[in-house]
């Protein structure tokens, strides 16, 4: 990892945003190196600087969040995206996610939680506000029956089973290998594995599989 993160910060309330620059700031390596109050100027400095993290507020005038990671995705730029959101639904969530958004922080988040948050997006990860997925857990409304989750689970072994608990606690594939003392590359195929025995498509749906399901981990 580079020795200095440059950030880019975007966020249409400035207060806030110089706030959050300190907060961001508190940790030795990271330096806000650029600011923006709208989602246009936030996109020329994310092709023109390309800083490793854009923290981008979902609601800016100009370009949306969201709108700033489609392009992000299609060019193929090598910035990471961070939502920041005010919105606790998980519509917006799954938005974010299928557009390679690799963090999704509320506002209200701790201090502690936005520097994990870059620190794990550094590393490959994905982050998602723990107040949010504790949102998602109390209202999620679907139409799988805890008994019909409970047979997909037992399609999976032991160690996939526990894999799949760590990946419900926000764990990177490389967090888990150290912590299972395996390669990285074990976790990466256990993944495929269990996204094929759940039927699902992408790192992205098997963070949600096992942030609903946590409960029955």
């Amino acid at each position: 990892m580079k020795e200095t993160i440059n950030i880019l910060l975007a966020d249409d309330h400035p207060i806030f945003r110089e706030g959050l620059s300190k907060i961001i700031q508190t940790e030795k390596a990271y330096k806000v190196a650029n600011l923006a109050g709208n989602g246009t100027d936030a996109l020329k400095i994310i092709r023109d600087k390309k800083p490793e993290i854009a923290v981008l507020d979902i609601s800016m005038p100009g370009l949306s969040g969201i709108e700033i990671c489609k392009i992000i995705a299609a060019e193929k730029l090598s910035t990471h995206p961070i939502i920041l959101t005010m919105y606790n639904e998980e519509e917006y969530l799954e938005e974010a996610l299928e557009n390679d958004v690799r963090g999704y922080l509320l506002k209200e988040s701790t201090t502690t939680e936005i520097i994990d948050c870059i620190k794990t997006v550094l590393q490959g990860g994905f982050y998602i506000s723990k107040e949010l997925t504790d949102y998602i857990l109390k209202n999620k409304k679907t139409n799988s029956s805890k008994n019909e989750i409970m047979q997909q689970l037992e399609k999976l072994t032991p160690s996939e089973r526990q894999i799949l608990k760590l990946i419900s606690e926000n764990k990177t594939s490389t967090q888990i290998a150290k912590e299972l003392f395996v390669s990285f590359r074990t976790i990466q195929n256990h993944r495929m594995n269990i996204s094929h025995k759940l039927g699902l498509c992408g790192h992205n749906k098997l963070l949600l599989f096992a942030i609903e399901h946590k409960s029955l981990l």
